[in-house]
């Protein structure tokens, strides 16, 4: 036998063993984003190829009581600056204190900006730009013609540039405070921008979803036009790369006409919504003046989700990530210049590891991550809207975090066995902890966390019950280092209930099964999941219940044959063995007909048996998908059923003939059935129908009375026919002349 033959032989013999016992040692196992995303994270961060490891350190830095932050910024003394609605500025200092610092009026602030320890504000829907000392106290900077300022950057010339909307300009503002236009993008808005390593201005607009590049000179070039609406944000890597995020539907007429290059399609865990408040994009500024609610800052996603594109130094754009339902309202890059996403409606970051990688760093408790701004020892300032807080991320990563799985529901009281995971430490260790209930909720009444002993086999000692839930914790090395967990898998096995038979019934006599029968041969082929879904050793969660004789069923006419069905059912889902027996009235002993039936139905010959009545008794088994000696029975008797073999008796059979008529009289009865019908027939002509005397066939036993016409031959002979209810017949024939 070659190798090809050995291991197709040996895949089917492993295969038929798994399949050869229900109640056997199942796997649940949690290896994939998706598995990882239904329990609760705790100071973890979730990588797109299912792994966990701990999440950079994320603290509130200042709780400003304000509904919404759209914007940050830092200056040279490292204080940071935090603005969004009702034309509040917060500052905190570096020690930590937070505080409110400075109020303008006009509207909300969607734009900051610190030019050494100055910081600039920009007010919109006013469109006035204000500079604030170091006390707090604002002056008008500069008024532009411009209703919405959505960023300001530094000029390295000195003063600013400033990204506008209705009209979409960048505009460039000297020290003085005058504003010119340095370039008109020939949309609603400008959107976003930054500073490439060169001093080109990098812009995103909206609805034309364009992402620019501006030469100082004020010279435009579109590096490419997303699939997108909006431009939600950009950053410029040190190496040239542009990062750009849109959001958004646009028109079919607005679709990009350069192509791009597709990344391998990376799907993120599905979040839900949060509910909307004021619809994001910026159609919000096609109503006349006064101008709509700003397009960035909304608080409800986009209907088409966001996606993320690089461009690369030499203008090759390629899109590597995408979510069909969180907007991305910032980016920043970290230590190592990979992109850092701020999204909604979820309150996440991400960050993109590769074009074909992401990591979930942190989940926020308000709804959507609005701006970035850097701080010191490379930590990231975070504001954030619904509600308005400042955060920090990093620099450091978190000393521990926890994973705590949903509920695994078995389906029936199971015990649990060994839990095992695969990890890397990396100096740290991972602990895991076991809990299991009767209740689907996990928040009480379940027993308390368990610890799980490596050196004791990972044995799960959480008493036997329906739910078990797993916890897994993750302790950074002593020099910082965090491990990666990326797979646990809990052992578990049910225990065997037994079927039960809900009913037996009889089928119409004279009938029977077709027959069925089954087998398993070997295959030479196999099956194998789809690329990126690892193949399982068993399904985890409840087994489907075994419920036989769910469906109609065909039978075909044979003479003498009585069939039976019953249904079972078996909640481990174990397949069913019947025996079925018959014991006739007045016997002892019950008599085997049939065992081992898959097919929960039997047809059998009545013709060995006599007539009377008997009962049939059925045992179900499920001891084919159990270990030897663990199987269970169910047995039930039914009701009482007859056999009945023999034809009516016909007696006193006369005619005789009065004038044109022909009178019949015969005396029919059947010793245990009742009669069905009567028929005669004169000289071998159509049976017709035959009523008893008393107008109703309702008993075992009848008289009948025949007055038939009378044509002109000379003999003739009757015949009558009698069935009873098993279809049983009986004829008999007179002659007269």
């Amino acid at each position: 036998m070659n190798k090809r033959s050995l291991w197709t032989t040996a895949a089917f013999v492993a295969a038929a063993a798994l399949a050869a016992y229900a109640v056997e040692t199942k796997t649940w196992t949690l290896a994939d984003p998706a598995d990882f995303d239904k329990g609760k994270l705790q100071a973890l961060a979730l990588s797109s190829d299912g792994r966990l490891s701990l999440a950079p350190t994320w603290k509130e830095l200042q709780d400003p009581a304000v509904p919404h932050l759209w914007s940050a910024t830092r200056d040279a003394a490292g204080n940071t600056y935090a603005a969004g609605a009702e034309g509040k500025v917060f500052r905190i200092t570096p020690d930590g204190k937070g505080a409110a610092w400075s109020t303008l009026e006009g509207g909300a602030i969607y734009a900051l900006a610190a030019v050494k320890n100055e910081v600039f504000a920009a007010v919109s829907p006013a469109g006035k730009i204000y500079r604030i000392d170091a006390s707090g106290k604002p002056a008008l900077f500069s008024t532009l013609q411009a209703h919405y300022v959505w960023a300001l950057l530094p000029a390295p010339s000195g003063g600013l540039f400033a990204a506008t909307g209705d009209p979409g300009q960048i505009q460039r503002i000297d020290a003085a405070g005058k504003a010119t236009v340095l370039f008109d993008a020939d949309d609603t808005h400008v959107r976003s921008m930054a500073l490439d390593p060169q001093g080109n201005l990098i812009a995103g607009t909206e609805p034309g979803g364009v992402v620019l590049r501006v030469s100082p000179k004020g010279e435009g070039f579109v590096l490419y036009q997303t699939a997108k609406r909006e431009v939600t944000a950009v950053a410029a890597a040190p190496d040239g790369t542009i990062f750009a995020a849109a959001s958004g539907t646009r028109s079919a007429a607005a679709a990009p006409a350069t192509p791009i290059i597709p990344q391998v399609q990376v799907q993120t865990v599905q979040v839900a919504g949060a509910t909307p408040a004021q619809p994001q994009g910026a159609a919000a500024q096609a109503a006349p003046r006064p101008v709509a609610p700003p397009p960035a800052v909304a608080v409800a996603p986009t209907s088409a989700g966001s996606e993320v594109y690089s461009i690369a130094s030499d203008g090759e754009p390629r899109r590597i990530w995408s979510h069909p339902a969180v907007t991305v309202y910032a980016i920043a890059l970290d230590a190592a210049h990979r992109p850092l996403l701020g999204t909604g409606n979820e309150g996440r970051i991400y960050r993109i590891d590769s074009p074909t990688t992401y990591t979930r760093l942190t989940d926020a408790a308000p709804q959507q991550i609005t701006a970035f701004a850097a701080a010191a020892s490379g930590a990231l300032i975070a504001v954030t809207a619904n509600p308005g807080k400042v955060y920090q991320l990093g620099p450091g990563l978190e000393k521990s975090g926890s994973f705590e799985s949903d509920a695994l529901d078995a389906g029936s009281f199971t015990y649990w066995g060994r839990l095992r995971q695969e990890a890397q430490l990396n100096g740290g260790t991972v602990s895991l902890e076991a809990r299991s209930g009767n209740l689907e909720s996990t928040q009480k009444n379940w027993s308390p966390w368990a610890p799980v002993d490596p050196s004791k086999g990972g044995r799960i000692t959480a008493p036997p019950a329906r739910y078990l839930a797993i916890r897994a914790t993750l302790q950074a090395a002593p020099a910082g280092a965090s491990p990666s967990l990326s797979l646990l898998e809990a052992a578990y096995q049910a225990k065997n209930s037994a079927p039960a038979i809900e009913r037996v019934e009889f089928t119409q006599p004279n009938h029977r099964f077709a027959s069925s029968t089954s087998s398993l041969t070997a295959s030479s082929s196999i099956s194998v999941p789809p690329v990126g879904q690892a193949a399982r050793k068993s399904s985890s969660g409840a087994p489907t219940p075994t419920i036989t004789e769910n469906s109609s069923i065909s039978m075909t006419g044979e003479a003498g044959y009585q069939g039976a069905r019953w249904r079972a059912t078996d909640l481990n889902g174990d397949s069913l063995l019947s025996k079925v027996e018959i014991r006739g009235e007045g016997e002892q002993q019950w008599k085997l007909l049939k065992e081992k039936l898959k097919d929960a139905r039997y047809s059998w010959d009545t013709s060995t048996f006599a007539d009377g009545r008997y009962r049939l008794r059925v045992t179900v088994s499920d001891e084919e998908d159990n270990y030897p000696g663990q199987g269970l029975t169910a047995s039930t008797e039914s009701d009482e059923f007859l056999i009945d073999n023999t034809p009516p008796q016909i007696d006193n059979l006369t005619a005789r003939i009065e004038g044109n008529r022909i009178l019949i009289r015969f005396h029919a009865a059947d010793a245990l059935s009742q009669l069905q019908s009567a028929e005669y027939s004169l000289n071998g002509s159509e049976w017709i129908a035959v009523p008893p005397t008393t107008g109703i066939t309702d008993s075992p036993a009848h008289d009948y009375a025949v007055d038939a016409p009378k044509d002109a031959a000379s003999e003739f002979t009757i015949a009558v026919r009698v069935y009873d209810e098993r279809d049983n017949v009986s004829v008999r024939k007179v002659t007269i002349r």
